[in-house]
């Protein structure tokens, strides 16, 4: 359990929506590491090198460095967090959103992604696999 309570309003929805929007930054995260490191693996750079480059000096913390280290090792299973769970969640960042009339531009992107993703058959692997997907 955590360590703290934050009381963000007075409604439980807030909580929830607090809960989604997390997990949509870390989707955006994932996105931007997968991005990341398909360029650097392209110049000839190591992916793992890479990811504990930038987990060591920039983005220490355990969104970038486990999901940094499954993306520069394109492992995926066993799935932490299902590629299905994550599109369920990032559905429901845009739909809370919406609501609050605010736009989520890389939301929007990442909607494809996440649904390329589905549609390629990765819905069970851990939503890291995004990063292997290319946007259309």
């Amino acid at each position: 359990m955590g360590s703290r309570t934050w009381r963000l309003g007075e409604r439980p929805e807030q909580a929830n929506t607090a809960k989604v929007l997390g997990n949509y930054l870390i989707a955006c995260a994932i996105q931007s590491l997968g991005e990341a490191v398909s360029v650097a693996d392209a110049a000839g750079a190591d992916p793992d090198q890479f990811v504990e480059l930038l987990t060591s000096t920039l983005f220490p913390g355990p969104v970038y460095s486990g999901y940094g280290s499954m993306i520069a090792q394109r492992r995926y299973q066993p799935a932490g967090f299902t590629t299905a769970l994550g599109r369920k969640d990032l559905h429901l960042a845009l739909e809370a959103a919406a609501g609050q009339a605010v736009s989520l531009p890389f939301g929007e992107l990442l909607r494809g992604v996440f649904d390329q993703a589905i549609a390629d058959g990765r819905a069970g692997e851990d939503w890291a696999v995004i990063a292997e997907q290319q946007p259309r």
